[in-house]
């Protein structure tokens, strides 16, 4: 359990790579994305969450050992793996540590919406305007202070947003547990997902 604990608790850090990194996407040969699940015997109950919560998706995937395993070794470094696991890679979408949320994110981005549940479907609109466009979307909570920095950042730098507080909205509170949130804020940029608020991957995310 704590090793699980810890490996969540930095995982939130090394997901900024998704954004940040330049690596080889994984894709087949017709430009089909290949999903890849790197683990080691050490990594616990977050690479047993991981492989159950891809295989409950019935989803196509290749596991290998990050490290014991030459071949696993090699793809692991060449998809830009950075010594945190479990380690998912979708296309060119990269999930660190056991977490659900951006695997959807992720499965979205490369696959097409129709290809997350259909609740997931139904929350992942709201982050899209009437024309298709995506919008940047804040899951909030009226005591989190770090929304309030988000929201005074999107402000001062004239970034439309819409935000919804999982408190006092229902369909917001359901939405956001569909895509398995986990503390406030909660943002996406279309399918994009960021949790928590780091302004260096904003700007990253937004072109900015």
């Amino acid at each position: 359990m704590k090793q699980f604990l810890i490996i969540a608790a930095i995982a939130g850090a090394a997901y900024y790579f998704f954004f940040e990194r330049s690596v080889p996407g994984a894709y087949a040969d017709d430009g089909t994305p290949l999903t890849y699940l790197f683990v080691t015997e050490q990594c616990g109950r977050a690479c047993t969450e991981t492989r159950r919560f891809l295989k409950r998706r019935k989803m196509d995937f290749e596991e290998y050992d990050a490290f014991s395993n030459v071949i696993g070794a090699e793809l692991y470094k060449s998809y830009g793996g950075e010594g945190y696991l479990p380690y998912v890679v979708i296309g060119e979408q990269r999930v660190w540590g056991h977490q659900p949320g951006n695997i959807i994110s992720a499965v979205a981005i490369e696959f097409g919406p129709e290809h997350v549940k259909p609740k997931e479907r139904k929350a992942l609109a709201r982050n899209f305007d009437r024309d298709g466009d995506p919008r940047v979307v804040m899951y909030m909570t009226s005591w989190c202070g770090y929304c309030n920095q988000a929201r005074d950042y999107f402000v001062e730098n004239r970034i439309p947003f819409v935000e919804f507080n999982i408190e006092t909205d229902r369909s917001a509170r359901r939405d956001y547990d569909a895509l398995q949130g986990s503390g406030t804020p909660l943002l996406y940029n279309g399918y994009a997902r960021l949790s928590g608020f780091d302004r260096s991957r904003i700007e990253s995310d937004l072109g900015l």
